[in-house]
């Protein structure tokens, strides 16, 4: 009989391990799936600033701010003044059975990749050109910044297509001429430069790109 008792014991006792063993186990997989969680708030936050700047309309890190929220997070810090680059830092609270209340950081980094040939250009520009080049594969710049002898020789070469020195948006950064890979992309970036913040101010260049 206390062989028999022994045995019920010992067995309780392996029963009471393994499911202190389980539970603590479903505890690290939650806390595995609020840290993932977490940074797919950042992630999201980040994203939603560097769209800002590519296509402003509101301020980048009040954005990053309510897409954090809005999945449940908050926002710590945001280097969100570009030209090309946001980094945020958000916060996830959570209440796990065992650990208790915590609170999970993750950071993101979201990269708008500027498109070569577009050194020189205003940033917030080069962030809308990078608008345009994501959504029309194949496009490069032909011209973008001059400076005011780079358009005085332009002009002497070509009067009537080179504006006069002083009288080009390639010098202060806020023009370039585009290449396109085919007639269709041509008329694809025509169709949505409206909704990268872009226009083509000129009827007879359909390469020539301004900010709207």
């Amino acid at each position: 009989m206390r062989q028999r008792g022994s045995v019920t014991v010992v067995m309780a006792a392996v029963l009471a391990v393994t499911a202190m063993v389980a539970a603590l186990t479903a505890e690290v997989g939650r806390a595995i799936r609020v840290r993932g969680r977490a940074q797919t708030v950042a992630d999201a936050a980040a994203l939603a600033a560097a769209q800002e700047l590519i296509h402003p309309s509101a301020d980048p890190e009040a954005v990053a701010s309510e897409y954090a929220e809005r999945h449940g997070g908050a926002l710590l810090a945001c280097d969100c003044d570009g030209p090309d680059e946001v980094t945020v830092e958000v916060e996830l609270a959570v209440s796990l059975p065992f650990l208790g209340p915590r609170t999970v950081r993750a950071r993101a980094r979201a990269v708008v990749a500027a498109p070569a040939g577009s050194e020189g250009l205003q940033p917030w520009f080069v962030a809308r050109l990078t608008c345009l080049f994501a959504r029309v594969p194949g496009l490069w710049v032909v011209s973008g910044f001059r400076t005011r002898a780079e358009q005085a020789r332009l002009h002497r070469e070509k009067p009537h297509l080179a504006a006069p020195p002083g009288h080009s948006m390639h010098e202060l950064g806020l023009a370039a001429d585009l290449g396109y890979p085919s007639p269709g992309a041509r008329a694809a970036t025509h169709a949505v430069a409206p909704a990268c913040g872009l226009r083509y101010p000129v009827p007879h260049e359909p390469w020539h790109v301004e900010p709207a």
